[in-house]
């Protein structure tokens, strides 16, 4: 469903990705782990065809992301790691202007928000202004948009920030659901936990490569987040003696 091959992509001189290259099946949910400024993101944004990459190719359901990006966003949802909605539309009013764009038929694209305002637990604030969010109600929405037109490929950067338990969980069990019937996900997070529990596989992201793949599968928790920690170089601070005076 996704072939990233070669993808390289600099700021100012500075890379970001240097030839990053896997693939993602359908029906398999991606994890993509990595240290801040790892070129997490801007992968998500050139797969999603908000950044176009220097050199290298993305296809998504063989479609070249860079020669025909109106098909690819067609087969495609992306969730940005900093959700945002017009202010002055209400969060269904919101749902409605993706819906629309996505060609879903209004009768159905009805019966997709409602189900939407039920599972994500919206009945109470889904009417009023954006302007009055929260972080979390913006992410639910967000995300019902991202699941309103079952897209082949789903692409979601950090999704369980400012989500409560209820929600968090409910997002988990949309993300299987939607890879059960055949969907793909690349999902980048900063939570070891969620990543082991969500993914099938992982890619950890160092430097703007990809140093590892590994399947989760017969591989505990511990196991993966030492792992983490060696191949990045990274672990966390000694912070006891703060606390302890010496």
């Amino acid at each position: 469903m996704l072939h990233v091959s070669g993808l390289t992509k600099s700021y100012g001189g500075k890379p970001a990705v240097s030839g990053l290259s896997f693939d993602v099946p359908a029906g398999e949910i991606f994890g993509l782990l990595g240290p801040n400024g790892a070129g997490k993101t801007t992968t998500l944004k050139i797969i999603a065809g908000l950044v176009m990459p220097d050199s290298g190719t993305v296809e998504i359901d063989s479609i070249d992301v860079s020669r025909d990006p109106e098909s690819a966003r067609a087969v495609t949802a992306y969730v940005p790691d900093e959700p945002t909605l017009y202010p002055r539309l209400t969060g269904r009013e919101f749902l409605r202007f993706i819906g629309r764009m996505r060609l879903i038929a209004p009768d159905d694209l009805e019966d997709r928000i409602r189900f939407h305002e039920k599972l994500f637990d919206m009945e109470e604030w889904l009417d009023q202004r954006a302007e009055g969010d929260s972080h979390g109600m913006t992410q639910r929405v967000v995300l019902s948009s991202a699941f309103l037109s079952r897209p082949k490929l789903y692409v979601v950067d950090e999704p369980l920030v400012g989500l409560d338990p209820a929600s968090a969980e409910t997002f988990s069990r949309m993300v299987r659901a939607a890879a059960a019937a055949g969907s793909a996900m690349v999902l980048s997070t900063h939570t070891l936990p969620v990543a082991w529990q969500l993914c099938g596989r992982l890619g950890i992201i160092h430097r703007g490569e990809m140093v590892e793949v590994l399947s989760t599968e017969g591989t505990g928790r511990e196991d993966i987040q030492e792992l983490f920690f060696r191949i990045t170089g990274t672990s966390p601070a000694e912070v006891e003696s703060f606390f302890s005076g010496t």
